[in-house]
């Protein structure tokens, strides 16, 4: 039932980024997510990502929400936090950039995301490592090592 509820909300979405005219790239990503294509969707935004930095604060901030949406249902959970972390701060330092669907689309991503984060705690701070070779597992909220160049040293928001 919430999967049929999710869907609607994304078939939304996409009508009404098409009727207020999303940039093409955009609206083409969002078509392909709100289908289920996941994978097509990546490769569109991934294309696309050259032409962001030049587009609209609104394009930004839906591109950012697609896609982080997209790395959330391929399970890339580092990737999907920094574009969902990209659109919220877009719409923080520039309140109305998302309309109100694109807004709750955003939010029910980030309920999604909350929802594949594994469920263990992290440790305490006091905790020390025994020997050199363990390493701490890998924080969610950082930049993905394997990131590309790009993502790493793009920033979507104004300075």
């Amino acid at each position: 039932m919430a999967r049929r509820a999710w869907l609607a909300a994304n078939v939304l979405l996409c009508s009404v980024l098409s009727a207020c005219g999303a940039s093409h790239y955009v609206q083409r990503g969002a078509d392909l997510y709100a289908d289920g294509r996941y994978v097509e969707a990546d490769e569109v935004f991934e294309r696309s990502e050259p032409r962001v930095a030049r587009a609209s604060l609104e394009d930004r901030a839906a591109y950012a929400a697609y896609r982080g949406a997209t790395f959330v249902a391929l399970g890339d959970l580092g990737h999907a936090q920094l574009w969902l972390n990209a659109a919220s701060e877009l719409e923080r330092s520039h309140p109305g950039t998302l309309r109100k669907e694109e807004r709750e689309f955003l939010d029910g991503a980030w309920r999604a995301l909350t929802n594949r984060l594994p469920s263990t705690p992290p440790a305490p701070a006091t905790t020390a490592i025994a020997s050199s070779s363990q390493a701490p597992s890998p924080n969610v909220a950082s930049t993905p090592a394997n990131a590309p160049p790009a993502v790493r040293e793009r920033s979507f928001v104004p300075q």
